[in-house]
């Protein structure tokens, strides 16, 4: 089995292809907002590895929370990749390799909000207070200092822990995941503002 990973739900960016014992080839980059600059070539340089006449299984990419634009990014190029070579395109929670014991793993949501992953993988946006009254300890994916009470902060996921998550899943448990479209994760509604005159006037 083949893994072609690609994790860009996060400025610090990452690829790996793996089979079921070994990492093949694996890179990473600063993508910031600008995902698709990179990713091709990195692409390249992974189909490049491959053992000859070999392909890609399984595309799983980083489904979020994270960067909505750059986890599309990864879905389009997965999507084409796997009509070439018939591999199964499948989306893997992002934050699940940064999972620990009963740690909650948390980010900033914005617009006043926190995103938290619970130990039993739930994942929903909380207020501040609420994140306060959390019991469990906090993981946080942001640079230190942000969350104040974090036992651990500037985590990442990384597109090699994708594998790894995908590795640790039960055959039932992969099979699942293969059979649902492969989408972002949406922790809330976009927040869509209305115009103030309409297009013709612009």
């Amino acid at each position: 089995m083949i893994l072609l990973a690609i994790e860009t739900s996060v400025a610090a960016a990452s690829l790996c292809l793996a089979d079921a014992e070994n990492i093949l080839f694996s890179t990473t980059w600063q993508a910031e907002r600008n995902h698709d600059a990179h990713l091709f070539p990195a692409l390249q340089k992974a189909m490049d590895s491959l053992p000859p006449g070999a392909s890609p299984d399984y595309i799983l990419v980083g489904a979020g929370p994270g960067s909505y634009g750059g986890v599309r990014v990864a879905l389009a190029a997965g999507v084409g990749i796997a009509a070439v070579t018939g591999a199964k395109l499948v989306a893997v929670e992002s934050w699940a390799q940064l999972a620990e014991g009963n740690a909650c793993v948390v980010a900033d949501a914005r617009r006043g909000g926190w995103t938290v992953r619970h130990p039993d993988g739930s994942i929903e946006v909380l207020t501040p207070e609420q994140l306060a009254d959390l019991k469990s300890p906090l993981y946080s994916v942001e640079v230190p200092g942000v969350v104040a009470s974090a036992q651990k902060d500037g985590l990442s996921p990384h597109a090699e822990g994708l594998v790894r998550t995908w590795l640790n899943m039960t055959p039932a448990q992969q099979a699942a995941a293969a059979a649902k479209p492969a989408e972002p994760i949406y922790v809330r509604p976009p927040h869509i503002t209305k115009a103030t005159r309409k297009p013709w006037e612009i």
